[in-house]
């Protein structure tokens, strides 16, 4: 299905010039916190075993709720809006400049619920709903098909079922602290991926947060620890563990792309991983995929997979106050060619194109990448 420029009725304050371009939006989330959205696309036996009324059981767990120090309380999850319909992402469009939308579950919390048959039926009930409320309303609208980590033989049958529709341009997951996505049971999802063309897009979750019950988590005392840092410290595991165990050296054509993991780290990881990979290059050798295939070392240098395979959202921008520093960091971070543009739209860290237009640090090559090149590289549009 193609996608073409999407024109405003109406401008609404947004420079002129973000209306120009053609942006690709890699989260726009939907607000169905409230299962009753999902029940009538849910399997009566899952529907009758949950509380009544409807709408009473919500997906929300987080330890750590500035509450106390905003305005109106809350974290502004919704502060910009709250979208449930394809029509509520149209008014997002022309709110902010978006051409093409890749809407996202905010269902953030779902990989800590402990009922996995539960989740398995909100992940079908959830891609089903999006196809018929959300993309359906318009041609440029995609979505990202939300899939059940957590058992790889479930993700592989939702992939199946539903991985092929023309309006479904990524797997959606999570980087949170639950599993190692190296681990070689994994190895079925990836192959199913790239038959689809598809790619794992993992994004930050409450499972990613510290655990208040050991003594890590239990001395951090603000949002700014959980959610700053915690996260990307797993984003970075993550990615470390998928390079060193060969899921790359076998699966080379396969992409993932982190959203709201971070992506400053990126030098310090690059160069620590070859680092550490000089000192013990044969320690990879006992990770089951490389054992299995009896290969001694990697085909590449660790550094090269995590410029080649993975991409990273924008969102949150975190700006360096020096123009000429933020160049340096563009550069080493090779961003032409590993980043995407995100609002992460509706919350409250919401990133609008604005920042991209006339930023100094940023030329015309590297504005068209961020804005929609590496977007359509990577996702399936």
């Amino acid at each position: 299905m193609s996608v073409r420029k999407f024109e405003p009725s109406e401008n609404t304050g947004i420079p002129e010039e973000v209306y120009d371009e053609f942006i690709i939006d890699t989260d726009v989330h939907l607000d169905l916190q409230m299962l009753d959205d999902l029940y009538p696309y849910m399997d009566d036996r899952i529907v009758d075993k949950l509380d009544r009324p409807l709408g009473d059981y919500q997906f929300s767990a987080i330890d750590w709720l500035p509450t106390w120090g905003n305005e109106g309380g809350g974290v502004g999850v919704d502060s910009n809006g709250a979208a449930k319909t394809g029509e509520d992402i149209l008014e997002m469009m022309e709110q902010i400049g978006i051409d093409v939308p890749l809407v996202t579950p905010g269902m953030n919390s779902l990989p800590q619920v402990n009922y996995p048959r539960m989740k398995e039926e909100v992940c079908r009930a959830y891609n089903d709903y999006l196809l018929e409320k959300v993309t359906s309303v318009h041609e440029n609208i995609r979505g990202q098909a939300m899939i059940p980590l957590w058992d790889p033989e479930a993700t592989v049958e939702e992939l199946e079922r539903i991985g092929d529709e023309d309006d479904i341009a990524g797997a959606y997951a999570w980087f949170g602290k639950y599993w190692r996505l190296g681990n070689p049971e994994y190895d079925r999802v990836y192959e199913k991926l790239l038959e689809l063309d598809l790619p794992l897009t993992l994004h930050l979750d409450v499972a990613s947060y510290p655990d208040p019950s050991t003594p890590n988590g239990g001395a951090i005392r603000t949002w700014i620890e959980a959610i700053g840092f915690a996260p990307a410290m797993h984003a970075m595991m993550n990615a470390v563990n998928m390079i060193v165990t060969g899921v790359f050296d076998k699966y080379p054509e396969l992409n993932v792309v982190y959203q709201e993991g971070g992506y400053h780290w990126l030098p310090f990881v690059a160069y620590r991983i070859d680092e550490f990979y000089q000192h013990t290059p044969e320690d990879i050798q006992l990770a089951e995929r490389m054992y299995d295939q009896g290969k001694k070392y990697l085909d590449r240098m660790p550094s090269e997979y995590l410029f080649d395979n993975f991409y990273f959202s924008t969102q949150p921008v975190c700006l360096p106050d020096s123009n000429r520093h933020y160049e340096w960091l563009l550069e080493i971070e090779q961003a032409e060619n590993t980043m995407i543009f995100a609002t992460d739209w509706p919350h409250s860290t919401n990133d609008p194109p604005t920042w991209i237009i006339d930023n100094p640090a940023i030329d015309e090559e590297l504005k068209d990448s961020l804005f929609r090149g590496n977007a359509q590289e990577v996702f399936r549009i």
